[in-house]
């Protein structure tokens, strides 16, 4: 079993210019999966939180649903067509209660599932995912920014589907999975090497270590939401949100 934690701060820029934050995270747990979804939304779509918001919720619960299938299925870009297809649709339904077009709730969306010694990593736009595997961390996906930094593919792009990323493996020797939004990354990802930083491994263990019984604000929880809200705030003007699987010892 993998101890999770999930934390998304306001950036500064928003702060200061009044705009709300655009990243979201979730978690969910149901029949032997765990699945834990970062999403950032676009800052130049009008309602990107919502979409953000939306894309977390329904991808956890897509991932819990469809786990074997996208674990086992020998058909990738038939899998890649159905993680878009499901995320759309999501995200059709609730523009048309919001009387929006779909393209205002763009967002990036970055997720990983484990379930019975397995994992699938899904990774649409910007941001990184990496993992701690026999005590080296390592990238397992990073930013899709084309040739410019500004610029990616998000949930409604035309190009989601071909432009996902499906990884999927056996978990053993893993010890966490990390999942960060580009703002998150500025302090958690060297973009000239293309590698973690140490502190992504040194936050992992801080989340496995954490006590299986649940207070109602625990002390690590309070440690590691002060990393985000003020080292990894401070680094960047943008929003910052990061989401960890650790598996405990």
């Amino acid at each position: 079993m993998f101890n999770e934690f999930h934390h998304q701060v306001r950036g500064r820029g928003h702060e200061s210019d009044g705009t709300p934050g655009q990243d979201r995270t979730a978690y969910l747990s149901r029949g032997g999966v765990q699945a834990l979804c970062l999403a950032d939304g676009a800052g130049s779509a009008l309602r990107s939180q919502v979409g953000a918001q939306v894309v977390v919720q329904e991808g956890c619960a897509m991932l819990v649903e469809l786990f074997t299938q996208l674990d086992t299925g020998d058909d990738a870009a038939e899998a890649r067509r159905v993680i878009r297809a499901r995320l759309h649709a999501r995200l059709e339904s609730v523009a048309r209660r919001w009387g929006c077009a779909v393209d205002e709730l763009a967002s990036t969306f970055l997720a990983v599932a484990v379930s019975g010694g397995r994992f699938v990593v899904v990774h649409i736009g910007d941001g990184v995912v990496g993992y701690v595997r026999n005590g080296e961390p390592r990238v397992v996906s990073g930013p899709d920014n084309s040739e410019f930094a500004n610029q990616t593919t998000f949930v409604t792009s035309a190009q989601a589907a071909s432009s996902t990323r499906l990884f999927r493996g056996a978990s053993d020797g893993v010890t966490g999975f990390i999942l960060m939004s580009d703002g998150a990354s500025a302090s958690l990802f060297d973009q000239r090497s293309g590698t973690l930083a140490p502190a992504c491994a040194k936050l992992m263990e801080t989340v496995a270590a954490a006590p299986s019984r649940r207070a109602k604000r625990p002390e690590h929880e309070k440690r590691l939401r002060r990393v985000v809200d003020t080292r990894l705030r401070l680094a960047t003007k943008d929003d910052c949100s990061i989401a960890i699987l650790a598996r405990r010892p």
